[in-house]
């Protein structure tokens, strides 16, 4: 547990001197993020749009 607070610790010292580089990793989290609901929605829509379709 204490080895885990102590790296909790650099990586949040780390973090605060250089923001950008955190700004960068938040943008490629919610571009990820963004593409992953993007497909799950398209997968539904297709898989709606045969359903309709066949009947």
């Amino acid at each position: 547990m204490e080895s885990l607070l102590t790296k909790t610790a650099e990586l949040l010292s780390s973090a605060a001197s250089d923001p950008d580089r955190v700004l960068k990793w938040v943008l490629i989290y919610f571009g990820i993020s963004s593409l992953g609901f993007i497909a799950v929605w398209l997968i539904g829509s297709i898989r709606d749009a045969q359903r309709s379709g066949s009947n």
